[in-house]
């Protein structure tokens, strides 16, 4: 296992880091009375674009990926407009709401697209293209996540968006999601079955110190020619896959887990089920009311094909206002067999 071996700095990566290096410096000496501050101009945005029956939200995020050798981890080194997010999305009368949802970057991408109605804290239905709300670590938008990437483990098993309709509600510290989908994202349905997705959580608010919120999750379906998430094998049968999850928040600390497996039918082994399994921790402390610093190790397989891949990820977050943020993250790729390899990523952040 060659996880720690040493870096070959050159000037490139020291131009790099110099930056870097100030941002972790000056930020955690700034005033823990920054965000808490009056911001006449965020008021006033919120003033003309949100509303009861009308809310415009916008996520802006504009970086830099770099890779420390000339690799393409991570995409290599380029500058990234990432996110041009925009939602329109409202409350109607007699309970019913609404959300349209696209990504500006490249070309208008359609994201959400639904329609809802809402009976009460306890029960709502929504149908159309939504988010499903299965793995702890893809439910924040990309504006609140805690690091500049999802989990690798996310990326292998849980689709983005799905086309269906679902149930959710809270009561009490209890609340439950259920959705039937046609599997196959946001196209339509490849082989007339539909996928499954559900998810109970319970949140402990009184009996812990801080916030203690406790997951367990499962989906069931069968799909043809559909990658699995993001990065994962093309699908060509059933996928059964199962999670639990915990996040705990206490200020300054920060705790959260997840562990995730599933049994695909892919193209690529047709013969045999393939098993992905993988599991992050994440660790995070508050050095000021408005920047965190914090850890994640993660850890992901494939059974079949016979290989493991490790993670390491440092990052900071800074709120300069409510609205505006900068990340920070610092990567190290750990593979059991392969080279290892460096990187960082600087986000900067508009979201309303």
């Amino acid at each position: 296992m060659k996880h720690f071996v040493s870096l070959n700095w050159k000037m490139s990566d020291m131009l790099f880091l110099l930056p870097a290096s100030f941002f972790l410096i000056f930020f955690s000496g700034v005033p823990k009375s920054v965000v808490a501050e009056e911001e006449p101009l965020k008021d006033q945005l919120v003033s003309l674009v949100q509303q009861e029956a009308f809310t415009l939200n916008a996520i802006f995020q504009a970086g830099l990926n770099y890779s420390f050798d000339d690799d393409d981890f991570h995409g290599g080194r380029n500058f990234e407009a990432a996110n041009a997010r925009l939602s329109i999305r409202g409350m109607l009368d007699r309970g019913f709401f609404y959300r349209v949802h696209v990504n500006m970057v490249s070309e208008p991408n359609l994201l959400d697209l639904f329609i809802g109605y809402r009976h009460s804290d306890a029960f709502r239905i929504t149908a159309g293209a939504q988010k499903p709300r299965q793995s702890a670590d893809f439910i924040p938008n990309p504006g609140e996540t805690d690091f500049a990437r999802r989990a690798r483990i996310t990326g292998q098993l849980v689709q983005s968006r799905e086309i269906g309709v679902s149930a959710d509600g809270s009561i009490g510290g209890l609340y439950y999601y259920a959705g039937l989908f046609n599997g196959s994202r946001l196209e339509s349905n490849t082989n007339n079955k539909f996928y499954g997705i559900g998810r109970l959580q319970y949140t402990f608010e009184e009996q812990v110190p801080g916030s203690l919120q406790l997951g367990v999750q499962g989906s069931h379906g069968e799909s043809e020619g559909i990658r699995s998430g993001n990065a994962g094998p093309i699908l060509d049968g059933e996928r059964t896959i199962f999670g639990a999850d915990l996040r705990w928040e206490a200020d300054p600390f920060l705790l959260a887990a997840e562990y995730m497996t599933g049994d695909l039918e892919t193209q690529m082994m047709p013969e045999v089920t393939e098993t992905i399994s993988g599991f992050y921790l994440t660790g995070g402390y508050w050095i000021r009311d408005n920047t965190i610093v914090s850890g994640r190790y993660q850890s992901w397989d494939r059974d079949k094909a016979d290989w493991v891949d490790n993670q390491l990820t440092l990052g900071v977050n800074h709120l300069f206002t409510s609205v505006t943020s900068l990340m920070f993250n610092f990567d190290a790729y750990l593979p059991d067999e392969g080279d290892t390899m460096y990187g960082a990523t600087v986000y900067l952040q508009v979201m309303f």
